[in-house]
């Protein structure tokens, strides 16, 4: 239950915010920074499980081992890096591909004039 509450807890100002969609551009820009937000914090996890093993190798001093088995694990963490700096550049690869922009030129739809609304 508790696991539920901080879920929706989390989700909620993504929920809030559901209503400000009204076209692809700004479906593409909600999911774009959504997107960046999560790459964002898989980097810091990256980078600082890439620290930790930096300190455990240093630590681990003469043990040929556990440096074999540490040394590893930090390649594969620098991998993993490298795997979500990809994936955040194919995204801005798409975004500019498919031109998607929140900042659509207004000059290329037709407006509607509203008349004016005459207060007694």
């Amino acid at each position: 239950m508790k696991k539920i509450l901080a879920i929706l807890a989390v989700l909620m100002p993504a929920v809030a915010s559901a209503q400000a969609i009204t076209d692809v551009n700004s479906l593409t820009y909600k999911l774009t920074n959504i997107g960046n937000v999560v790459l964002e914090v898989l980097i810091a996890i990256a980078v600082i499980y890439i620290v930790i093993l930096a300190v455990r190798f240093i630590m681990a001093g003469e043990n040929a081992d556990a440096r074999k088995e540490i040394g590893r694990g930090i390649l594969w963490a620098i991998v993993g890096l490298f795997v979500i700096l990809s994936i955040w550049g194919l995204v801005r690869i798409l975004t500019n591909t498919f031109r998607t922009d929140t900042n659509a030129p207004t000059s290329q739809y037709p407006q509607i004039n509203y008349p004016r609304q005459i207060t007694p």
